[in-house]
């Protein structure tokens, strides 16, 4: 039965995810064309050809990987408001745990598809632009999609309680807009204090102080990533277990929710 549940789910989203997947090969073919110029058309020919090549690779490695993985994703909390689905799952043999679960399953289980073209993805955007696999980004694509599950996990629950659109996307607009400055400020900050232990001050009224050379500035950018790196080898069971707990929060608000509304 449950089953039949998250069928329904991926054909309510068939039409948007067609959409999404159509814009998906847009992308990748304008990609693949830029390559393609590089060697035989106008692109050969500009000024900074090797950054431009290289921002349209990370393009095709990391950002068309997130675009399959948002497309992914669906939720028709609403329309089975709409449909007084509600009234109808009175009668089928499932708990309203199983219920809501199928909704979160279906998206955990078209997430896990969408990583794996993510990285075929990633694999044809080597061979197009002649870049040796990394496992590593690998594992980055594989954790954009977990984060974007865990939001959207939340955006479940507040389809759940707020019974609008709107309202829950608003609400989680503005709760990424919030962290995206405080990791902006916070970026700064760290950079800030990393400069003045080496004599410059990046919000100095002294010009000879305020911006540090270039060398200094790859330097942060190298000891930044050395330390990520170590952060993220030694507590990625920290990161598992927020993630996963504001999962398992979302889940069992949104059963509470739908039990109330039932």
């Amino acid at each position: 039965m449950m089953k039949g549940l998250i069928l329904k789910e991926f054909y309510l989203s068939l039409r948007i995810r067609a959409i999404c997947l159509l814009s998906y090969l847009i992308l990748l073919i304008l990609c693949i064309l830029v390559k393609i110029s590089s060697v035989y058309g106008n692109v050969a020919d500009m000024n900074g050809k090797d950054m431009f090549l290289g921002t349209i690779f990370y393009l095709m490695a990391l950002a068309l990987p997130a675009v399959l993985g948002i497309s992914s994703l669906s939720c028709h909390v609403l329309e089975d408001e709409k449909s007084r689905f509600k009234h109808f799952s009175r009668s089928l043999p499932l708990t309203s745990r199983q219920i809501v679960g199928s909704l979160y399953i279906h998206n955990l289980l078209s997430l896990g598809a969408a990583t794996v073209c993510g990285w075929l993805t990633y694999f044809l955007a080597c061979g197009v632009f002649s870049r040796s696999i990394e496992p590593r980004y690998l594992l980055y694509i594989l954790i954009i999609n977990a984060i974007l599950f865990t939001f959207y996990c939340s955006k479940i629950y507040l389809n759940y309680r707020f019974q609008s659109r709107k309202v829950s996307t608003a609400i989680l607009a503005v709760l990424i807009i919030v962290l995206s400055f405080g990791l902006e400020f916070g970026m700064l900050g760290l950079m800030n204090y990393y400069f003045k232990k080496r004599g410059y001050d990046m919000f100095s009224d002294n010009e000879d102080k305020k911006t540090p050379p270039d060398s200094l500035t790859a330097e942060f950018a190298s000891d930044f990533a050395r330390n990520l790196g170590w952060v993220g080898a030694h507590f990625w069971w920290a990161f598992m277990l927020v993630g996963g707990a504001v999962i398992l929060l979302s889940y069992l608000r949104s059963v509470r929710e739908f039990e109330r509304r039932s």
